[in-house]
């Protein structure tokens, strides 16, 4: 029988992940054709923004004021292996241009959400700290806790934390219509903001971290992997960083298509003689780094059969910051079954 499924497979040139991944995208595709209210950026507006892809991309990213240092913890609940725990402090991030945010509904939740996992024993002595940064869309860590982030314990008996992106869980609009539907699909000033504040708010938890730990990992998917990517241009004392299908950004979204409202902000605009427009999400584009301070410690993770961040982009991005690179034989949505040998190349790596 699987002799003849690897046949039929073989034959429509599909391969097992891709009866995940297809119907996923279909279904992205669908979900974020609708309609997703939004303020229209003025070319005055877009001119204030220019500034940032004429010179180095990282100086759209740079943490200001350290300010207020301390996150405060709720009180934690045991969940399974884990007490969990959710904190909250006051974000180091400030937009651009605060004209972006006159309506309060664009107005991104100034408290950072952060959750921690930690292993369910009397002393808590761990000295390694892992950060999850999660992808697009996801609205909740309950499948990561059972799965993903009780491999990640099992390995490095670490402390856990897993950064709630902004738009996404607690984070959303009353109006949106799934978790993180405002990030990734709209104009682009608003989602550069996004990209922003998510990679202010990760250099902030680095050093929160880094002052309590002996060392912190730094993990990210699909678009936590492009924010943790974008990261390892800005970050120079991470003990190791792995970003998984980290994509070039934006030819991501033209090549899948599941974020068709950006898409036709950029037309429109380009239509209108707002080309310029588009020139904004350079920032968010690795490319235009060159030339590249990668830390040292970054791996590039990429699966051989993804559908939404092809392969060759991933390896393409590997060969441009000139760290390795980890394949393995599944697609966006099934690293599952091959997430334990990744993190044991991981620690390897990150050990010698």
């Amino acid at each position: 029988m699987n002799a003849v499924l690897k046949q039929f497979f073989e034959t429509i040139h599909l391969v097992p992940s891709d009866l995940l991944e297809y119907p996923v995208i279909s279904y992205f595709q669908y979900r974020n054709n609708g309609y997703l209210e939004d303020f229209e950026p003025t070319k005055e507006l877009i001119q204030q923004y220019l500034p940032y892809q004429q010179k180095d991309p990282r100086l759209f990213f740079t943490l200001g004021s350290k300010g207020e240092k301390d996150i405060i913890w709720k009180d934690s609940v045991g969940r399974g292996l884990f007490r969990e725990a959710i904190g909250s402090a006051y974000s180091p991030y400030r937009p651009k241009s605060e004209a972006i945010f006159s309506n309060s509904k664009f107005d991104p939740l100034k408290q950072l959400v952060v959750h921690r996992y930690k292993k369910k024993r009397k002393v808590n002595d761990s000295k390694t700290a892992f950060l999850f940064i999660h992808g697009y869309a996801e609205s909740h860590f309950i499948f990561h806790e059972q799965f993903y982030f009780r491999l990640i314990y099992n390995q490095f008996k670490s402390d856990i934390f897993a950064l709630e992106l902004p738009y996404h869980h607690h984070r959303v609009p009353y109006d949106s219509p799934f978790s993180g539907a405002y990030f990734l699909n709209g104009n682009p000033i608003r989602m550069l903001e996004a990209f922003s504040q998510s990679i202010i708010e990760i250099q902030f938890l680095v050093n929160y971290l880094k002052e309590k730990y002996d060392r912190v990992i730094l993990f990210g998917g699909s678009l936590g992997g492009h924010l943790v990517a974008v990261s390892s241009q800005l970050v120079s004392d991470i003990d190791c960083i792995a970003a998984l299908a980290s994509p070039f950004l934006f030819g991501l979204s033209t090549k899948t298509k599941i974020v068709p409202i950006a898409n036709r902000y950029i037309l429109k605009h380009k239509a209108e003689g707002f080309a310029s427009s588009y020139k904004i999400l350079f920032s968010t584009n690795l490319k235009y780094f060159d030339p590249y301070t990668t830390n040292e410690n970054t791996t590039i993770i990429g699966g051989l059969y993804d559908r939404i961040v092809p392969f060759y982009l991933v390896s393409k991005l590997a060969r441009m910051l000139e760290r390795p690179l980890y394949r393995y034989p599944g697609g966006h949505l099934t690293l599952l079954p091959y997430f334990r040998p990744l993190l044991k190349q991981i620690d390897s790596s990150f050990s010698s």
